[in-house]
């Protein structure tokens, strides 16, 4: 991590993630071929001939009998080639579909951070940032893994007192040497649910829960060096900059400054 011996150290920017280039998906006239497609190359197979309705090398007329027979022969083609298409996207996570369920199953997917059913796009993103997946060491790649599943977090590694270091009044807190291997995890717009009397049932209900945050712990948790804990924590209280007389003071963008 990245643990400073004098300060709290507080990590909230995300570090570069993977460059990802588009790269368009492979299509040509038989990707999806349609029977006015194949007829043309099927009717060039038979044997020329008047007995064939092609005197003298003149193309077969579209309209005749052997014409509609060779539509017939290609209809299954049609199906062939389109599916075989098909298949050669799902050598890719760009376009998987039907063979999602290997691909999870290859990727150790869905994990049993996830308890709630999930929708086929949910399982998709989950699995591209699984293929795409990076070492994680610094907080700034925790940070970049949060943005991945939606949340804005900020990391807090405390500094723990020590004798002859540090200052009484200071912000180092008070504690044993083991308490460093924590780390605090502040999600913005965390939403609590504490338990609540005459509401809460004793032994069933928790004193409080972090809610979709409890998903975004097991993955950390997962993801963390095996010396360190991370634990969630609520965001700092925003205080806003204002004048004298109450206006809010903003950016160039208009957007109202804060302190913590």
């Amino acid at each position: 991590m990245a643990r400073d011996p004098a300060l709290h150290t507080v990590t909230s920017i995300a570090s570069a993630g993977p460059q990802s280039v588009a790269i368009a998906l492979p299509y040509d006239g038989l990707s999806a071929p349609e029977n006015d497609d194949l007829i043309t190359a099927g009717l060039s197979l038979w044997p020329q001939g008047p007995a064939w309705g092609s005197p003298d090398g003149q193309a077969i007329d579209l309209s005749s009998n052997l014409a509609r027979f060779t539509r017939v022969l290609l209809s299954p083609f049609e199906w062939l080639y389109s599916r075989a298409y098909r298949l050669a996207l799902e050598s890719s996570v760009k376009g998987v579909s039907e063979l999602l369920p290997e691909w999870e199953a290859d990727y150790g997917l869905p994990d049993n951070c996830v308890t709630d059913a999930t929708t086929v796009a949910e399982r998709i993103r989950a699995l591209e940032a699984k293929v795409n997946s990076q070492a994680v060491i610094h907080p700034s790649d925790f940070i970049r893994v949060a943005a991945a599943y939606g949340f804005t977090i900020e990391i807090e590694e405390g500094a723990i007192f020590e004798c002859g270091f540090s200052e009484i009044g200071g912000e180092h807190e008070t504690g044993a040497a083991s308490e460093e291997t924590y780390w605090a995890v502040r999600v913005d717009d965390l939403s609590i649910d504490y338990f609540r009397a005459g509401l809460g049932e004793c032994g069933f209900d928790e004193l409080f829960n972090f809610g979709e945050a409890e998903r975004l712990l097991c993955i950390l948790r997962r993801l963390a060096p095996a010396w360190t804990l991370p634990v969630l924590w609520p965001p700092r209280p925003q205080i806003f900059i204002t004048t004298e007389d109450g206006d809010f003071l903003g950016d160039q963008d208009l957007t109202p400054l804060t302190v913590y």
